[in-house]
Protein backbone atom coordinates (compact mmCIF):
# COMPACT_ATOMS: atom_id res chain seq x y z
CA UNK A 1 0.00 0.00 0.00
CA UNK A 2 2.41 2.28 1.01
CA UNK A 3 4.98 1.96 -2.19
CA UNK A 4 1.77 2.30 -4.32
CA UNK A 5 1.75 6.05 -2.37
CA UNK A 6 4.81 6.83 -2.58
CA UNK A 7 5.67 9.44 -5.05
CA UNK A 8 7.24 7.50 -8.45
CA UNK A 9 10.62 9.27 -9.19
CA UNK A 10 11.04 6.88 -11.98
CA UNK A 11 11.37 9.60 -14.62
CA UNK A 12 14.58 10.47 -12.59
CA UNK A 13 15.91 7.31 -12.27
CA UNK A 14 15.61 6.11 -15.98
CA UNK A 15 15.99 9.14 -17.76
CA UNK A 16 19.13 11.06 -17.35
CA UNK A 17 17.86 13.59 -19.99
CA UNK A 18 14.91 14.16 -17.75
CA UNK A 19 17.30 14.57 -14.64
CA UNK A 20 18.64 16.71 -16.30
CA UNK A 21 15.99 19.37 -17.39
CA UNK A 22 14.57 18.45 -13.84
CA UNK A 23 17.58 19.37 -11.91
CA UNK A 24 17.76 22.75 -14.06
CA UNK A 25 14.05 23.33 -13.53
CA UNK A 26 14.56 23.24 -9.82
CA UNK A 27 17.68 25.93 -10.06
CA UNK A 28 15.42 27.97 -11.87
CA UNK A 29 12.06 27.82 -9.55
CA UNK A 30 14.60 29.34 -7.22
CA UNK A 31 16.21 31.97 -8.78
CA UNK A 32 12.46 33.25 -10.16
CA UNK A 33 11.50 32.81 -6.01
CA UNK A 34 14.69 35.00 -5.05
CA UNK A 35 14.17 37.67 -8.26
CA UNK A 36 10.82 38.03 -6.76
CA UNK A 37 12.08 39.20 -3.29
CA UNK A 38 14.82 41.26 -4.20
CA UNK A 39 13.38 42.95 -7.29
CA UNK A 40 10.38 44.79 -5.35
CA UNK A 41 12.55 45.23 -2.05
CA UNK A 42 15.45 47.41 -4.65
CA UNK A 43 12.42 49.08 -6.25
CA UNK A 44 10.76 50.37 -2.77
CA UNK A 45 14.13 51.23 -1.57
CA UNK A 46 14.73 53.56 -4.74
CA UNK A 47 11.70 54.86 -4.98
CA UNK A 48 9.82 54.55 -1.94
CA UNK A 49 6.87 53.96 -4.49
CA UNK A 50 4.08 51.18 -4.05
CA UNK A 51 3.25 52.35 -7.33
CA UNK A 52 6.27 51.58 -8.47
CA UNK A 53 6.53 48.13 -6.81
CA UNK A 54 3.08 47.18 -8.66
CA UNK A 55 4.24 48.63 -12.02
CA UNK A 56 7.37 46.51 -11.98
CA UNK A 57 5.64 43.47 -10.84
CA UNK A 58 2.99 44.35 -13.65
CA UNK A 59 5.67 44.37 -16.25
CA UNK A 60 7.27 40.95 -15.83
CA UNK A 61 3.81 39.39 -15.48
CA UNK A 62 2.67 41.01 -18.57
CA UNK A 63 6.07 39.84 -20.56
CA UNK A 64 5.65 36.20 -18.85
CA UNK A 65 2.22 36.24 -20.59
CA UNK A 66 3.64 36.72 -23.81
CA UNK A 67 6.31 34.59 -23.51
CA UNK A 68 4.34 31.72 -22.94
CA UNK A 69 2.25 32.79 -25.90
CA UNK A 70 5.57 33.41 -28.05
CA UNK A 71 7.32 30.40 -26.72
CA UNK A 72 4.35 28.28 -27.49
CA UNK A 73 4.32 28.88 -31.00
CA UNK A 74 8.31 28.78 -31.19
CA UNK A 75 8.13 25.10 -29.71
CA UNK A 76 6.00 23.77 -32.25
CA UNK A 77 8.14 24.98 -34.65
CA UNK A 78 11.90 24.86 -33.54
CA UNK A 79 14.12 22.30 -31.66
CA UNK A 80 13.16 22.57 -27.77
CA UNK A 81 16.15 21.53 -26.68
CA UNK A 82 17.59 24.87 -28.45
CA UNK A 83 14.84 26.74 -27.11
CA UNK A 84 15.44 26.27 -23.59
CA UNK A 85 19.25 26.77 -23.75
CA UNK A 86 18.52 30.37 -25.48
CA UNK A 87 15.60 31.31 -23.09
CA UNK A 88 17.94 30.24 -19.92
CA UNK A 89 21.02 31.77 -21.53
CA UNK A 90 19.21 35.06 -21.81
CA UNK A 91 17.69 34.84 -18.42
CA UNK A 92 21.14 34.35 -16.91
CA UNK A 93 22.12 37.31 -18.97
CA UNK A 94 19.32 39.57 -17.71
CA UNK A 95 20.64 38.60 -13.79
CA UNK A 96 24.01 39.06 -14.50
CA UNK A 97 22.74 42.88 -15.69
CA UNK A 98 20.89 43.22 -12.47
CA UNK A 99 23.82 42.16 -10.32
CA UNK A 100 25.76 45.17 -12.21
CA UNK A 101 22.81 47.45 -12.06
CA UNK A 102 22.58 46.95 -8.07
CA UNK A 103 26.16 47.51 -7.33
CA UNK A 104 26.35 50.88 -9.76
CA UNK A 105 26.44 53.70 -7.18
CA UNK A 106 23.24 55.00 -8.06
CA UNK A 107 21.35 52.05 -9.87
CA UNK A 108 18.59 53.05 -12.64
CA UNK A 109 15.39 52.02 -12.00
CA UNK A 110 14.55 52.20 -15.37
CA UNK A 111 17.04 49.25 -15.67
CA UNK A 112 15.68 47.46 -13.31
CA UNK A 113 11.46 47.82 -15.62
CA UNK A 114 13.35 46.59 -18.15
CA UNK A 115 15.24 43.56 -16.79
CA UNK A 116 12.44 42.53 -15.00
CA UNK A 117 10.06 42.40 -18.21
CA UNK A 118 13.28 40.41 -19.69
CA UNK A 119 12.92 37.93 -16.92
CA UNK A 120 9.81 37.04 -17.53
CA UNK A 121 9.79 37.28 -21.62
CA UNK A 122 12.52 34.03 -21.51
CA UNK A 123 11.09 32.25 -17.90
CA UNK A 124 7.90 31.72 -20.52
CA UNK A 125 9.25 30.74 -23.49
CA UNK A 126 11.50 28.19 -21.44
CA UNK A 127 9.04 26.82 -19.41
CA UNK A 128 6.67 26.48 -22.30
CA UNK A 129 9.54 24.39 -23.91
CA UNK A 130 10.36 22.39 -21.09
CA UNK A 131 6.89 21.25 -21.00
CA UNK A 132 6.30 20.63 -24.81
CA UNK A 133 9.47 18.51 -24.57
CA UNK A 134 8.61 16.61 -21.16
CA UNK A 135 6.93 13.65 -23.29
CA UNK A 136 9.61 12.99 -25.58
CA UNK A 137 12.08 12.47 -22.07
CA UNK A 138 10.17 10.17 -20.07
CA UNK A 139 7.28 8.19 -22.56
CA UNK A 140 3.84 8.07 -22.43
CA UNK A 141 3.90 5.90 -19.07
CA UNK A 142 5.60 7.94 -16.92
CA UNK A 143 3.72 11.48 -17.87
CA UNK A 144 1.79 11.78 -14.53
CA UNK A 145 4.96 10.76 -12.04
CA UNK A 146 7.00 13.48 -14.65
CA UNK A 147 3.90 15.91 -13.76
CA UNK A 148 4.04 15.09 -10.03
CA UNK A 149 7.80 15.49 -9.91
CA UNK A 150 7.23 18.99 -11.47
CA UNK A 151 4.42 20.21 -9.44
CA UNK A 152 6.71 19.33 -6.48
CA UNK A 153 9.77 21.22 -7.38
CA UNK A 154 7.24 24.35 -7.95
CA UNK A 155 5.40 23.81 -4.54
CA UNK A 156 8.88 23.34 -2.54
CA UNK A 157 10.34 26.83 -4.75
CA UNK A 158 7.47 28.66 -3.93
CA UNK A 159 7.52 28.03 0.01
CA UNK A 160 11.23 28.58 0.43
CA UNK A 161 12.98 30.01 -2.30
CA UNK A 162 11.32 33.60 -1.45
CA UNK A 163 12.65 32.55 2.46
CA UNK A 164 15.80 31.87 0.98
CA UNK A 165 16.11 35.43 -0.97
CA UNK A 166 14.97 37.20 1.74
CA UNK A 167 17.82 35.93 3.81
CA UNK A 168 20.70 36.81 1.24
CA UNK A 169 19.12 40.12 0.90
CA UNK A 170 19.07 40.84 4.64
CA UNK A 171 22.64 39.60 4.92
CA UNK A 172 24.23 40.63 1.86
CA UNK A 173 21.93 42.92 0.07
CA UNK A 174 19.90 42.87 -3.42
CA UNK A 175 23.42 42.27 -5.37
CA UNK A 176 24.25 38.89 -4.07
CA UNK A 177 20.75 38.23 -4.54
CA UNK A 178 21.28 38.62 -8.62
CA UNK A 179 24.53 36.80 -8.08
CA UNK A 180 23.24 33.92 -6.27
CA UNK A 181 20.86 33.73 -8.97
CA UNK A 182 22.32 34.26 -12.35
CA UNK A 183 25.31 31.54 -10.92
CA UNK A 184 22.78 28.89 -10.15
CA UNK A 185 21.02 29.85 -14.07
CA UNK A 186 23.92 30.10 -15.86
CA UNK A 187 25.40 26.82 -14.26
CA UNK A 188 22.48 24.69 -15.61
CA UNK A 189 23.49 25.82 -19.33
CA UNK A 190 25.61 22.15 -19.04
CA UNK A 191 22.73 19.89 -18.34
CA UNK A 192 20.76 21.24 -20.68
CA UNK A 193 23.64 21.43 -23.15
CA UNK A 194 23.98 17.60 -22.87
CA UNK A 195 19.84 16.98 -24.14
CA UNK A 196 19.40 15.16 -26.75
CA UNK A 197 17.82 17.15 -30.15
CA UNK A 198 13.83 17.77 -29.13
CA UNK A 199 12.63 18.52 -32.89
CA UNK A 200 8.89 18.73 -32.39
CA UNK A 201 7.45 15.85 -34.87
CA UNK A 202 4.37 16.74 -37.24
CA UNK A 203 4.04 20.39 -38.40
CA UNK A 204 1.22 23.19 -38.71
CA UNK A 205 -1.66 21.95 -40.97
CA UNK A 206 -1.63 25.12 -42.84
CA UNK A 207 1.30 27.04 -44.23
CA UNK A 208 -0.52 29.73 -43.41
CA UNK A 209 -0.28 29.18 -39.59
CA UNK A 210 3.79 30.06 -39.53
CA UNK A 211 2.13 33.08 -38.54
CA UNK A 212 2.39 33.55 -35.26
CA UNK A 213 -1.13 35.03 -34.75
CA UNK A 214 -2.66 32.05 -37.04
CA UNK A 215 -0.70 29.33 -35.23
CA UNK A 216 -1.99 30.55 -31.57
CA UNK A 217 -4.99 31.13 -33.65
CA UNK A 218 -4.77 26.84 -35.18
CA UNK A 219 -3.54 26.03 -31.50
CA UNK A 220 -6.91 27.66 -29.89
CA UNK A 221 -9.34 25.57 -32.88
CA UNK A 222 -7.43 22.27 -31.45
CA UNK A 223 -8.36 22.82 -27.86
CA UNK A 224 -12.02 23.44 -28.40
CA UNK A 225 -12.75 20.98 -30.96
CA UNK A 226 -10.81 17.99 -28.41
CA UNK A 227 -13.13 16.47 -25.96
CA UNK A 228 -10.53 16.04 -23.41
CA UNK A 229 -8.26 18.80 -24.27
CA UNK A 230 -11.05 21.22 -24.25
CA UNK A 231 -12.64 20.21 -21.27
CA UNK A 232 -9.58 20.12 -19.06
CA UNK A 233 -8.86 24.12 -20.19
CA UNK A 234 -13.18 24.93 -19.26
CA UNK A 235 -12.22 23.47 -15.99
CA UNK A 236 -8.95 25.30 -15.21
CA UNK A 237 -11.58 28.35 -16.06
CA UNK A 238 -13.46 27.47 -12.89
CA UNK A 239 -9.53 26.82 -11.03
CA UNK A 240 -8.89 30.93 -12.40
CA UNK A 241 -11.85 31.52 -10.43
CA UNK A 242 -10.41 29.99 -6.96
CA UNK A 243 -7.26 31.70 -7.56
CA UNK A 244 -8.88 34.64 -6.28
CA UNK A 245 -9.31 33.41 -2.95
CA UNK A 246 -5.92 34.40 -1.14
CA UNK A 247 -7.80 38.18 -1.40
CA UNK A 248 -10.16 37.46 1.05
CA UNK A 249 -7.59 35.63 3.55
CA UNK A 250 -6.21 38.93 5.92
CA UNK A 251 -9.83 39.99 6.03
CA UNK A 252 -11.06 36.40 6.90
CA UNK A 253 -8.67 35.91 9.25
CA UNK A 254 -9.41 39.13 11.31
CA UNK A 255 -12.89 38.75 11.41
CA UNK A 256 -14.05 35.14 11.09
CA UNK A 257 -11.01 33.83 12.91
CA UNK A 258 -9.65 36.83 15.40
CA UNK A 259 -6.38 36.43 13.87
CA UNK A 260 -3.28 38.30 12.97
CA UNK A 261 -0.23 38.65 10.82
CA UNK A 262 0.79 35.22 11.67
CA UNK A 263 -2.87 33.32 11.16
CA UNK A 264 -2.60 35.20 7.27
CA UNK A 265 0.78 33.47 6.97
CA UNK A 266 -0.90 29.74 7.86
CA UNK A 267 -3.67 30.04 5.63
CA UNK A 268 -1.24 31.14 2.99
CA UNK A 269 1.33 28.22 3.56
CA UNK A 270 -1.57 25.71 4.05
CA UNK A 271 -2.45 24.90 0.75
CA UNK A 272 0.98 24.71 -0.27
CA UNK A 273 1.72 22.38 2.40
CA UNK A 274 -1.16 19.99 1.07
CA UNK A 275 0.22 20.03 -2.24
CA UNK A 276 3.60 19.01 -1.28
CA UNK A 277 1.88 16.04 0.71
CA UNK A 278 -0.30 15.28 -2.34
CA UNK A 279 2.99 15.45 -4.89
CA UNK A 280 4.78 12.80 -2.92
CA UNK A 281 1.80 10.31 -2.10
CA UNK A 282 0.91 10.71 -5.59
CA UNK A 283 2.40 6.86 -6.98
CA UNK A 284 -1.41 5.79 -7.38
CA UNK A 285 -1.58 8.16 -10.21
CA UNK A 286 0.32 7.01 -13.13
CA UNK A 287 -2.05 3.75 -13.16
CA UNK A 288 -5.20 5.08 -12.23
CA UNK A 289 -8.01 3.70 -14.31
CA UNK A 290 -10.17 6.11 -14.70
CA UNK A 291 -8.01 9.24 -14.25
CA UNK A 292 -10.69 11.51 -15.79
CA UNK A 293 -13.20 10.53 -13.06
CA UNK A 294 -10.81 11.08 -10.16
CA UNK A 295 -9.72 14.31 -11.81
CA UNK A 296 -13.57 15.71 -11.92
CA UNK A 297 -13.97 14.15 -7.96
CA UNK A 298 -11.22 16.31 -6.87
CA UNK A 299 -12.19 19.44 -8.65
CA UNK A 300 -15.74 19.10 -7.18
CA UNK A 301 -14.06 18.05 -3.40
CA UNK A 302 -11.61 21.12 -3.76
CA UNK A 303 -14.38 23.43 -3.97
CA UNK A 304 -16.37 21.95 -1.23
CA UNK A 305 -13.74 22.10 0.22
CA UNK A 306 -13.65 26.07 -0.08
CA UNK A 307 -17.08 26.76 0.54
CA UNK A 308 -16.03 25.00 4.56
CA UNK A 309 -13.77 27.37 4.59
CA UNK A 310 -15.99 30.21 4.93
CA UNK A 311 -18.03 28.72 7.47
CA UNK A 312 -14.82 28.19 10.03
CA UNK A 313 -14.42 30.06 13.11
CA UNK A 314 -11.18 29.23 14.47
CA UNK A 315 -7.46 28.81 12.93
CA UNK A 316 -6.81 25.00 13.50
CA UNK A 317 -9.90 24.38 11.32
CA UNK A 318 -9.60 27.04 8.50
CA UNK A 319 -5.93 25.41 8.31
CA UNK A 320 -7.17 22.21 8.20
CA UNK A 321 -9.47 22.40 5.86
CA UNK A 322 -7.07 24.63 3.77
CA UNK A 323 -4.18 21.63 3.83
CA UNK A 324 -7.25 19.43 2.17
CA UNK A 325 -8.07 22.05 -0.48
CA UNK A 326 -4.28 22.16 -1.49
CA UNK A 327 -4.04 18.76 -1.34
CA UNK A 328 -6.96 17.49 -3.71
CA UNK A 329 -6.35 20.77 -5.91
CA UNK A 330 -2.96 19.34 -6.24
CA UNK A 331 -3.57 15.92 -7.18
CA UNK A 332 -6.49 17.48 -9.99
CA UNK A 333 -3.12 19.80 -11.25
CA UNK A 334 -1.18 16.17 -11.90
CA UNK A 335 -3.62 14.57 -13.71
CA UNK A 336 -4.42 17.30 -15.88
CA UNK A 337 -1.14 18.35 -16.88
CA UNK A 338 -0.51 13.85 -17.54
CA UNK A 339 -4.13 13.97 -19.66
CA UNK A 340 -2.83 17.33 -21.12
CA UNK A 341 0.31 16.03 -22.40
CA UNK A 342 -1.13 12.35 -23.28
CA UNK A 343 -3.89 13.51 -25.15
CA UNK A 344 -1.97 16.48 -27.18
CA UNK A 345 0.08 15.64 -30.69
CA UNK A 346 3.40 16.80 -30.30
CA UNK A 347 2.95 19.26 -33.51
CA UNK A 348 0.62 21.32 -30.94
CA UNK A 349 1.97 20.46 -27.78
CA UNK A 350 3.77 23.78 -27.50
CA UNK A 351 0.87 25.83 -28.01
CA UNK A 352 -1.44 23.75 -25.97
CA UNK A 353 1.29 24.36 -22.81
CA UNK A 354 1.28 27.82 -23.64
CA UNK A 355 -2.16 28.51 -23.48
CA UNK A 356 -2.62 25.96 -20.31
CA UNK A 357 0.40 27.88 -18.77
CA UNK A 358 -1.10 31.43 -19.21
CA UNK A 359 -4.49 30.27 -18.07
CA UNK A 360 -2.56 28.95 -14.55
CA UNK A 361 -0.76 32.20 -14.62
CA UNK A 362 -3.76 34.63 -15.30
CA UNK A 363 -5.78 32.80 -13.30
CA UNK A 364 -4.57 34.43 -9.67
CA UNK A 365 -5.30 38.03 -11.18
CA UNK A 366 -8.71 36.94 -13.24
CA UNK A 367 -9.88 35.64 -9.89
CA UNK A 368 -8.65 38.13 -7.69
CA UNK A 369 -10.40 40.57 -8.86
CA UNK A 370 -13.49 38.71 -9.09
CA UNK A 371 -12.54 38.17 -5.02
CA UNK A 372 -11.99 41.66 -4.18
CA UNK A 373 -15.34 43.14 -5.95
CA UNK A 374 -17.03 40.43 -3.72
CA UNK A 375 -15.84 41.52 -0.93
CA UNK A 376 -17.31 44.37 -1.34
CA UNK A 377 -20.71 42.95 -0.74
CA UNK A 378 -20.15 40.11 1.84
CA UNK A 379 -18.54 39.77 5.10
CA UNK A 380 -15.06 37.64 3.81
CA UNK A 381 -16.69 34.59 4.88
CA UNK A 382 -19.75 34.32 3.46
CA UNK A 383 -18.25 35.46 0.25
CA UNK A 384 -15.60 32.56 0.73
CA UNK A 385 -18.75 30.40 0.58
CA UNK A 386 -20.19 31.87 -2.25
CA UNK A 387 -17.19 31.26 -4.49
CA UNK A 388 -16.74 27.29 -3.07
CA UNK A 389 -20.22 26.95 -3.35
CA UNK A 390 -20.81 28.18 -6.82
CA UNK A 391 -17.68 26.92 -7.90
CA UNK A 392 -18.09 23.30 -6.51
CA UNK A 393 -21.80 23.53 -7.96
CA UNK A 394 -20.19 24.32 -11.76
CA UNK A 395 -17.47 21.41 -11.51
CA UNK A 396 -19.92 19.31 -10.32
CA UNK A 397 -22.30 20.64 -13.79
CA UNK A 398 -19.20 19.85 -15.28
CA UNK A 399 -18.95 16.28 -14.64
CA UNK A 400 -22.16 15.14 -15.33
CA UNK A 401 -21.84 16.76 -18.74
CA UNK A 402 -18.28 16.30 -19.89
CA UNK A 403 -18.61 12.49 -20.98
CA UNK A 404 -14.91 12.54 -23.26
CA UNK A 405 -13.41 13.71 -19.81
CA UNK A 406 -15.14 11.22 -17.50
CA UNK A 407 -14.30 8.87 -19.58
CA UNK A 408 -10.64 9.97 -20.74
CA UNK A 409 -7.52 7.47 -20.29
CA UNK A 410 -3.81 8.05 -20.47
CA UNK A 411 -3.37 6.88 -23.20
CA UNK A 412 -1.06 8.54 -26.09
CA UNK A 413 -2.89 9.74 -29.03
CA UNK A 414 -1.56 9.81 -32.34
CA UNK A 415 -1.45 13.28 -34.65
CA UNK A 416 -4.95 14.16 -36.02
CA UNK A 417 -5.79 13.84 -39.15
CA UNK A 418 -4.97 18.15 -41.11
CA UNK A 419 -7.92 17.43 -43.16
CA UNK A 420 -10.35 16.91 -39.97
Amino acid sequence: MLRRLAMDIGPLRTSRPFRNVFIARTVSVFGIGMLMVAVPVQVYDLTGSTVHVGAVSAAEGLALLAGFLWGGVLADRHDRRRLMLHARTAAGAGFVLLTVNAFLPSPSTAALYALAAWDGLATGVSVTALLAATPALVGPDKLVAAGALNALTVRLGSMLSPALGGLVVSAFGVGWNYAAAAAGTLGTLGLLTALPPLEPTGGDEDEAARNPLKAIGAGLRFVASHRVVGSLMLLGLLFMVAGGIPVLMPAFAARSLDGGPATVGLLYAAPACGAVLASVTSGWAGSARAPGRALLVASVAGFAALACLGLARHPAVAVAILLVYGFVASIEEILRYGLIQSHTPDSHLGRVNALWAAQETGGGAVGALGAGALGRYLAPGAAIVVYGTVSAALALALAITLTGLRTATLSPVPDPDPAS
